[in-house]
């Protein structure tokens, strides 16, 4: 879970002004490049947090300790993604049309505690059947993590509120709370010496915990209680398409981490954890396309804007042939020196996973473009393609190339994925061609002239 000085957001969205002692209902925003640069910045800024942090975890606790870590926050943070119920999407979607957005923030408050804490309590319940054997570190711990379900749940919907009113500020502020918190909780760790798992596991927890509660708190001020919602029932049926396809994709967000669990230990899943990260640096800039073009289809006309959507593609598909490529150069000399010796056996699945991070991060940038104008079930097919090749492939190269094995399993999954989602973008949007997809030799003169006026206008505000 992830403010900047804007010429288009502020911190109070201005429809907050005081007219005749009466406060008017929060208002919409535009999004533009300006929203894309603050995105930016803040992913920028979490992903060092991840890095650093990650670094710090992984000496700690060595390759075992960090495998067991990832495992015990492994089935709470499935049990999250699929107990939303796609309620979160609504609400972008609703927050992106609304002429009161009071309603939809009481609609969030209400409905996410009670998604919550049913996943929460499914999932403690399905634990010691997922978590089997005598690994009671690692069961324990999930037990610890199950509240971050609530947290998760409550904090993105207020984030996707946010994202489809275009109050980007608010947004990014609120999604880089978790990361400086998690960061400050693991120096003090570093320095008490604490090599207890548990202690990490319950660092993220109150580090999320913080996050819901002051969005709580904000919303609260914005949206006072009691006061008009917007129709649960109405909001539970627009949103039930998007939690029946959101399962496919939880499940494949996971399947990889779940495969390396079972078939090769905690061990592994360790220096698997640690290849991702390494592998995900350059991920800041997809992820910001990603969110920015959900937002801008929330306020499009149904199946226009496929122009601005295919740009950040080529943008971010340049950003990843370049930078992904520096990556993979630096990756031997710095990944043993920053994670430790012991963490060896990362370098080659993280140089590998690079492309498969960027096949994924370029399929997201389309589906939340579709997402956000309704289409629940765009691209199902390829999640549910990705994740049979996850499984298959994997189910039968670890045993042979051990992590590599789930490695080649990813890239593999996230190349049908992308392939898929590009034809769902052309068949979705009105005007739309292939060929705008693929990267241009002009886009690089423009990429770097955004760039440098991303630093430029950092530079001049600081």
């Amino acid at each position: 879970m992830n403010s900047y000085p804007d010429a288009n957001i502020e911190a109070v969205p201005k429809g907050d002004a005081v007219a005749g002692g009466v406060a008017s209902p929060p208002q919409i925003r535009p999004i533009g490049s300006r929203e894309f640069a603050s995105t930016l910045i803040t992913n920028v800024v979490i992903q060092a947090c991840t890095v650093v942090q990650g670094i710090l975890v992984a000496r700690l606790l060595g390759p075992v300790g960090r495998g067991q870590f990832a495992a015990a926050i492994l089935w709470p943070g499935l049990f999250a993604a699929m107990g939303g119920m796609g309620i979160s999407v609504a609400l972008a979607r609703r927050a992106g049309r609304a002429h009161d957005l009071a309603r939809v923030i009481r609609t969030g408050l209400l409905l996410t505690p009670m998604t919550g804490t049913v996943a929460a309590v499914l999932c403690a319940a399905a634990i010691p059947w997922l978590l089997p054997g005598n690994d009671t570190v690692v069961r324990n711990a999930a037990y610890v993590f199950v509240p971050f379900i609530i947290f998760n749940q409550v904090s993105l919907a207020m984030i996707a509120i946010d994202q489809g009113a275009g109050w980007f500020a608010q947004m990014n502020w609120t999604r880089l709370i978790v990361n400086p918190v998690y960061l400050l909780f693991v120096l003090v760790l570093w320095f008490a010496g604490v090599r207890n798992v548990s202690w990490f596991v319950i660092g993220l927890l109150i580090s999320n915990g913080v996050v819901a509660f002051a969005r709580v708190c904000l919303a609260v001020q914005r949206a006072p209680l009691p006061g008009p919602m917007e129709p649960v029932s109405a909001v539970l049926r627009e949103a039930f398409p998007y939690g029946v396809a959101g399962l496919l994709g939880a499940f494949a967000q996971f399947a990889d981490k779940a495969l390396l669990l079972y078939l090769l230990g905690t061990m592994q899943l360790g220096f698997y954890a640690v290849a991702l990260t390494a592998a995900s640096v350059v991920n800041s800039l997809a992820g910001a396309a990603g969110t920015v073009s959900f937002g801008l289809s929330t306020q499009a006309e149904d199946r226009e804007g496929f122009d601005r959507v295919a740009r950040m593609f080529r943008f971010t598909a340049w950003t990843w042939l370049l930078a992904g490529l520096a990556v993979a150069i630096i990756i031997p000399m710095m990944l043993p020196l920053l994670y430790g010796t012991a963490f060896g056996p990362a370098i080659w699945p993280a140089i590998l996973l690079i492309p498969a991070v960027a096949l994924a991060g370029q399929a997201t940038i389309l589906e939340e473009s579709m997402r956000g104008q309704g289409r629940a079930f765009i691209g199902l097919e390829a999640r549910a393609a990705g994740l049979l090749v996850m499984i298959a492939v994997g189910w039968l190269l670890a045993p042979v190339f051990g992590i590599l094995g789930v490695v080649f399993a990813m890239i593999g999954s996230q190349g049908i994925v992308l392939a898929v989602m590009m034809f769902a973008a052309r068949w979705h949007f009105h005007r739309a061609l292939l060929n705008t997809l693929l990267p241009r030799v002009h886009d690089l003169v423009e990429l770097r002239n955004r760039a440098w006026l991303v630093i430029s206008g950092s530079l001049g505000r600081s």
